[in-house]
C-alpha cells in the first residue's frame, strides 16, 4: 500500500477520563465540543475495557499487545524494555510518521 492510501490516524489516551463523562456518550456529561467533533469524524469506543487499572501497565499491554502480566508490567515501575515490539514500531516500519507525547517510556538498561 502507498503511504497516499494510507489512512491517517491519532490515539488519544487521556488519564482518568469516564466516557460518562463525555457528552457524546452521556448527555448529561461535561460539555466537550472539541471531543465531540473528533468521535463524529472518527471513532469512538462505547464497549472499551482496560487492561490494568493502572495507567502504566495498561499502556504496556496496548502499545504490545501482551497482557499486562507477560512481561511484568503490573505497576507503575515497570516501562517497557528497548527490545519490546511496539505498534508503534511497527507503524513507523511501514511508513508512517509517528509521534509520541507522554505516557510509557522505554527503559534504558
Amino acid at each position: 500500500m502507498e503511504r497516499a492510501n494510507k489512512p491517517n490516524f491519532v490515539f488519544f489516551i487521556a488519564d482518568q477520563l469516564r466516557a460518562d463523562a463525555l457528552g457524546h456518550l452521556n448527555p448529561q456529561g461535561a460539555a466537550t465540543p472539541n471531543i465531540e467533533k473528533l468521535a463524529g469524524d472518527g471513532v469512538s469506543f462505547r464497549n472499551a475495557y482496560c487492561q490494568n487499572p493502572v495507567c502504566v501497565p495498561s499502556r504496556c499491554s496496548m502499545l504490545t499487545g501482551w497482557y499486562p502480566h507477560t512481561k511484568g508490567h503490573r505497576t507503575m515501575h515497570f516501562l517497557l524494555d528497548e527490545d519490546d515490539p511496539t505498534m508503534l514500531e511497527q507503524l513507523k516500519m511501514n511508513g508512517y510518521e509517528v509521534i509520541w507525547a507522554g505516557g510509557v517510556a522505554k527503559s534504558s538498561k
